[in-house]
């Protein structure tokens, strides 16, 4: 039941679409989970996704936890970004735009010895906003599917030999998601009516981080990353309202059950061009084929339209010359620019076929006062189905800002009275 009520919904996606209807968000947010969200950082989204083995005190690395050991002082980010879409099935063409909250997280050292560090944050993982509509001389129809998943996690690192980092941190998921499906026909006399279906899940799950540091060892500018999320069970509730427009009762029935959100595995190396530029190559894979938004108790099975989805993501950096550390430099010289570049393929098979993920991205870092940056990311890229019309090509542009506090915007400063 599950899988024909979202084969229904990419169905109605395309039909309307190849009719000239619009759209809101992506056409691929609307199965399962949604599409995943690699990150909130523009830092990291300027340099094509990488972050797996980063080198870096100056952001909170949400990829990998084994990270946080590079803090040298506590800092505070929060981030936002814009979304834009363009859709295209056949002759019918749509743009749309969102914006969103892309997370914010806390991280501070906590014992210099062994680098320990600890961190708290949130972020997005998925996003499921869209939204189909459809007039015709018979009358109106719209599809929305509204939410996503988000993740609140907490966790420690530290690195018990000077070669290696560890990191752990426990991550609760939760997720909303409506599906809101609204039909209006022009004869009065025909039955209109809504029908919503909402899916409410929480869960918890581990997420254990690496990094091995050449520096130690004398290969310097060396860095080996990996992290590793396991599966999550979540507790999920399905609620169902059906409301016939010709009468302000509804029937609601809500229906207790389970879910299951799918492992997820990075690794990545980055290595020192020079003193100030280093290059980064991620892998990462995660199997929606197992995973499933709701399913009785007596338990579940992944879902058919879903599966195994990959990305491989390259990135080359110029670190900013924040406090002098690569000689005295002005302007844009202090700034950190970025370039990258990913291939993929999504979660979904809309009528068996896959959907590849190409995009290229740019970004700099802007230093402010007091160690702190601004970083900025631009990211364009497309989204084409294996086969012409089994599903859109979407073209989409991603603009990304966040800032990056240092614990002394907080430290009170000494004034002569």
């Amino acid at each position: 039941m599950r899988s024909f009520f979202y084969s229904v919904l990419l169905c109605g996606a395309v039909v309307i679409a190849a009719q000239g209807a619009f759209a809101q968000g992506s056409p691929y947010d609307a199965i399962g989970f949604g599409l995943p969200v690699r990150s909130g950082s523009a830092t990291i989204d300027a340099l094509g996704g990488t972050g797996v083995a980063m080198e870096g005190t100056r952001i909170v690395n949400e990829l990998n936890p084994a990270l946080w050991t590079w803090l040298s002082k506590a800092r505070f980010d929060a981030a936002m970004r814009f979304d834009y879409t363009s859709a295209q099935l056949g002759t019918a063409q749509d743009a749309q735009h969102n914006y969103h909250f892309s997370g914010a997280a806390f991280g501070a050292p906590i014992w210099a010895p062994i680098n320990a560090a600890m961190a708290i944050g949130y972020v997005p993982l998925t996003d499921a906003s869209n939204q189909i509509h459809d007039s015709s001389a018979a009358g109106n129809q719209t599809y929305i599917v509204r939410g996503g998943t988000n993740l609140v996690f907490l966790g420690f690192s530290a690195r018990p030999v000077p070669e290696v980092a560890l990191g752990a941190r426990l991550d609760l998921i939760t997720g909303d998601i409506r599906h809101l499906g609204q039909v209006s026909f022009a004869d009065t006399t025909a039955a209109s009516g809504e029908f919503e279906r909402d899916y409410f899940y929480q869960g918890l799950r581990p997420t254990f981080g690496f990094e091995f540091i050449g520096d130690s060892i004398g290969w310097n500018g060396l860095s080996i990353g990996a992290t590793y999320s396991l599966a999550s069970n979540l507790t999920a509730t399905r609620e169902t309202i059906t409301t016939p427009t010709s009468s302000s009762l509804d029937t609601t029935i809500d229906s207790s059950g389970i879910g299951r959100y799918p492992a997820a595995f990075s690794a990545g190396i980055s290595i020192h061009l020079s003193r100030r530029y280093r290059a980064e190559a991620d892998y990462s894979l995660q199997d929606f084929s197992s995973a499933y938004v709701f399913a009785p108790k007596s338990g579940g099975v992944g879902d058919s339209l879903l599966r195994s989805s990959n990305r491989i993501s390259f990135g080359i950096e110029r670190l900013a010359n924040v406090s002098g550390e690569y000689g005295t430099s002005f302007g844009m010289d202090r700034w950190a620019l970025r370039l990258g570049l990913s291939y993929g393929t999504l979660p979904i098979m809309p009528n068996n076929s896959i959907v590849r993920e190409f995009s290229l991205s740019a970004g700099v870092g802007i230093p402010i006062s007091f160690e702190t940056l601004l970083n900025l990311s631009f990211v364009g890229g497309q989204r084409i189905p294996q086969v012409a019309n089994a599903a859109p090509k979407e073209t989409f542009l991603r603009l990304g800002a966040d800032v990056s506090f240092s614990e002394q915007w907080f430290v009170p400063t000494r004034r002569n009275q």
